[in-house]
């Protein structure tokens, strides 16, 4: 049974409404017709049983039949990771790593400008388009939520203030409370007690293991640098902002493929322990 996105499933009036895109595969990738059965998330945790109602490759709606599942169900956890990423110059490797990590398990991503950061500007319209459709092909029922790029600076501050007011950060926050106050779902996990750390190559601190220091069930927020690395006094700013610095491994990983390492990390080390 084909599996669609559709955020807007609390109207009312048991519809849910695809995005144009989603109609768009819907009508006309797909040829579906009125009363075929689908299944729809909302990208927040539910799972829905539905059958379409209205076919139109810019409007599409599906009448819910029952849920088949709900945020916390056994299975059915929202991953705790949240990778601060300096995206790639080569923004390919970037939507690389957007794609394996969604399936392997992400939370949350945001993007930071360092000092050696080759690339100022990120098109988050093309990379959500890339978390839905990981999401959909892996059978999750979360959509890991995207910032848009600023300075580290100002996200180890906005990071702090939040942290302060035990609130979240980010551009879709507002909306995430809401829609959890109106549901009665939990706050997200970057609102809980959360572990911090930098992951970088320089030799200015003692790195510990990564995956060592894991606590399971516990929030992870990982910053990764740019292909040239944190500088020096990025790496002491972030560490009086608290967070550890660590190690991968042995092995210099390319940008990606430690933020991929640094998503994939909290589940590999809870079957370790389990």
């Amino acid at each position: 049974m084909f599996l669609f996105y559709a955020p807007d499933t609390g109207m009312g009036d048991g519809l849910c409404r695809f995005p144009a895109s989603e109609s768009f595969h819907c009508a006309k990738v797909l040829r579906m017709k009125p009363g075929q059965g689908v299944q729809v998330t909302d990208g927040r945790g539910h799972l829905y049983e539905a059958e379409l109602s209205l076919v139109d490759e810019r409007h599409c709606a599906a009448r819910i039949l029952r849920c088949l599942k709900k945020p916390g169900d056994a299975g059915n956890q929202e991953s705790l990771v949240h990778i601060i990423l300096a995206p790639t110059k080569n923004m390919e490797r970037t939507e690389w790593f957007l794609e394996k990590a969604t399936e392997v398990g992400l939370g949350r991503v945001s993007f930071v400008q360092c000092a050696r950061s080759e690339r100022k500007t990120v098109k988050t319209e093309r990379l959500e388009a890339i978390l839905v459709s990981a999401m959909k092909q892996s059978l999750h029922t979360y959509l890991p939520r995207m910032d848009a790029m600023c300075s580290l600076e100002e996200f180890l501050c906005r990071s702090d203030e939040a942290e302060t007011r035990n609130e979240i950060v980010g551009t879709r926050d507002e909306a995430d409370r809401g829609r959890n106050e109106e549901s009665g779902e939990k706050e997200s996990p970057d609102s809980q007690t959360i572990q911090k750390f930098i992951a970088y190559c320089g030799p200015e601190y003692e790195k510990k293991d990564y995956l060592s220091l894991l606590r399971p069930g516990t929030g992870s927020r990982v910053l990764i640098g740019p292909e040239g690395d944190f500088t020096p006094e990025e790496v002491e700013n972030c560490v009086r902002h608290g967070y550890i610095p660590v190690s991968l491994g042995t092995s210099r990983l390319r940008t990606e493929t430690a933020a991929l390492f640094a998503a994939w990390g909290p589940a590999f080390a809870e079957g370790l322990k389990a």
